[in-house]
């Protein structure tokens, strides 16, 4: 009976140590960040874990799948071309990366109902489409 007993604590014990993860870095990247390509178009990323979703005023919605690793932002689309570029900086306010074709400055975004919470309520959606538009510089009236 004791032989049951011992091999039911180690069993316990094993099972909450490989249970058990280590506890992730904070991923700085994650959240919503507004930028401008060098024509003034606008455009903002809302980044999650593993994804990026570009919102482009001109071009619409654009989905990548990312892994940081150290000091360089990986990048493939769903047809897996992949591009890797390099974090020059990544603050909680901003981010730059660059890459042999041209550097991109970020700013962190606090918004209402970001692009992944709108996608499970169609008026949310609506209504972070119409604050997209709103936010950038070019269709604000004053």
């Amino acid at each position: 009976m004791k032989w049951k007993m011992k091999n039911y604590i180690l069993f316990t014990l094993l099972l909450i140590i490989v249970s058990c993860k280590p506890d992730k870095p904070d991923n700085k990247l994650m959240g919503n960040w507004y930028g401008f390509d060098t024509d003034s178009a606008y455009y903002e990323l809302y980044i999650k874990d593993t994804l990026i979703i570009l919102n482009h005023e001109n071009l619409g919605l654009a989905e990548y799948v990312y892994e940081l690793d150290d000091n360089k932002l990986i990048t493939t689309t769903p047809l897996f071309f992949e591009r890797v570029w390099n974090v020059d900086s990544l603050t909680d306010s901003t981010f730059v990366i660059s890459d042999t074709l041209g550097v991109h400055h970020f700013q962190k975004m606090h918004v209402d109902v970001d692009y992944f919470q709108s996608m499970s309520d169609s008026l949310q959606y609506y209504r972070f489409r119409e604050d997209f538009v709103a936010r950038n510089p070019k269709l604000k009236i004053d």
